[in-house]
């Protein structure tokens, strides 16, 4: 089977949910004798990669004279780089398989856990093409498993985050990447490793917090550990990373089975899918966005589904001067500058209790005596989703929907400043923004979810009331 065909049956079983059976089948392919694929391992040098290339030479023996190991030297932490480079290259020499590795030159001067994986990504697709190959084999373990699923859990991932990494992925629609250690725990490899008289190599910044994921390593989820008594976390969060993924396969299925071949190229007519679950309408609208090539941000799908239970005539952007227009049946994908974002929308005259927003969420508003308690339980309140702010000042309430130009004065600040050189991407990615309403009392903003309460409306001690703004 050539690369091409691997590439697609793999789509195809993907589609069919059938990922881990893909993943099988397609090892025994590569390692027939007269397959000509070349195969391209991910090595750093750390316990997980040298284990993934002795598991490689085992266990598919006809692949060894087509494997290439590629290591990325990040050339942050000095001579233990180059150390690993030279550590990864002496391995693949002594097992006789081919080497290529490239050193960052222009490190970047913020450097993240993002920006990092992004550059190790770049490297891996120039190796790729300089070897003629569609095949990227990564050591991804079952530690890996939990960390990246905590992760995710915080940043709200949906479910095919949560259900990451999988056996088998494919990427730029032209290659494939492998995981076939994600049953093995780092213990099991390293206790191998040293049975076999294996050295590895260990990366010291892995043992420091600097980054969210050590963070989760090396803090989080010993503590959980710890709390768990006599649980395995590891084990049992990796089951509900299972659990996870056959439900994401589930919804994927119904939804194609829903869809039916649908042709879904430049238009969706939702006169059909209004009294769907919302799983299956997300999954659907993600199948609507892949399939016209544009940018499936969560933020995009949930704009997809506020507008259709909003059910009005409106136009809005999905980045690149691409549009969809929605005319209450059916969304119309549209491109060029005469399509501008609609206006937003804005909701007068809010009253006290719960306020639904044109985009699906609720705005409570209550009254709250201001006494002693109050103060001892101000620092308990959400601050993500709630605020309070003086009742003295207020004669009217309205929400906008979010535009960085509106003006606020931050907490203990005496002047305004824009909200989108406020609401930073640590605060709330980019495309999260564009769903956020906006608090305006008296016309000025008053208040965004992520944010303080404006300096303007802070409660004092000499107030007796305030209100309390609840965003759910």
């Amino acid at each position: 089977m050539q690369t091409h065909d691997l590439i697609a049956y793999a789509k195809a079983k993907i589609a069919d949910c059938k990922g881990f059976e893909a993943a099988n089948e397609i090892w025994e392919l590569l390692n027939k004798k007269n397959s000509g694929e070349i195969v391209c391992i991910a090595c750093s040098g750390g316990s997980d990669s040298v284990f993934l290339v002795k598991y490689i030479l085992e266990k598919f023996p006809n692949l060894e004279n087509r494997l290439v190991i590629l290591h990325f030297n990040h050339n942050l932490r000095g001579q233990d780089s180059d150390g690993d480079e030279q550590f990864v290259e002496t391995l693949a020499k002594n097992w006789g398989v081919s080497f290529y590795s490239e050193k960052l030159v222009d490190k970047p001067i913020n450097i993240s856990e993002d920006r990092l994986r992004r550059l190790r990504n770049e490297f891996f697709e120039r190796a790729l093409e300089k070897f003629n190959s569609k095949v990227l084999v990564l050591g991804h373990q079952k530690n890996d498993i939990i960390e990246t699923l905590l992760m995710r859990m915080i940043r709200a991932s949906d479910m095919v985050g949560l259900s990451s990494p999988r056996t088998i992925t494919i990427f730029r629609e032209k290659y494939l990447k492998l995981r076939p250690l994600l049953s093995f725990t780092k213990q099991e490899m390293e206790i191998c490793l040293k049975s076999s008289k294996i050295d590895w190599r260990d990366d010291k910044t892995n043992f420091e917090n600097d980054f969210f994921r050590n963070k989760i390593r090396n803090i989080v989820l010993p503590k959980i550990q710890e709390i768990a008594g006599h649980f395995n976390v590891v084990k049992s969060l990796a089951t509900v990373k299972q659990n996870l993924e056959e439900a994401d396969n589930a919804i994927d299925f119904f939804a194609k089975k829903y869809l039916n071949g649908r042709n879904l190229k430049g238009k969706l007519i939702i006169s059909d899918l209004k009294k769907l679950p919302t799983a299956l309408l997300k999954k659907i609208f993600i199948e609507f966005l892949a399939a016209n090539d544009l940018d499936v941000r969560r933020s995009y799908v949930q704009a997809l589904l506020n507008k259709m239970y909003l059910g009005k005539t409106t136009i809005f952007s999905v980045g690149k001067q691409n549009f969809i227009k929605f005319d209450g049946d059916s969304f119309c994908v549209t491109t060029g500058e005469e399509n501008k974002d609609d206006d937003g929308w804005i909701v007068e005259d809010l009253k006290m209790g719960q306020n639904r927003l044109p985009n699906g969420k609720i705005l409570d508003i209550q009254c709250v005596e201001i006494s002693k308690k109050f103060w001892e339980n101000l620092k308990n309140i959400d601050r993500g989703k709630q605020c309070y702010v003086v009742i003295e000042k207020i004669s009217k309430i309205s929400v906008k929907k979010y535009k960085p130009l509106f003006k606020y004065i931050p907490l203990g600040h005496n002047s305004e400043r824009k909200l989108g050189d406020v609401l930073t991407a640590k605060i709330t990615p980019k495309e999260d923004r564009q769903l956020l309403p906006v608090v305006f009392v008296n016309g000025k903003v008053c208040w965004v979810p992520y944010l303080p309460v404006s300096d303007y409306f802070k409660i004092k001690t000499k107030d007796t009331e305030a209100l309390l703004l609840t965003y759910a």
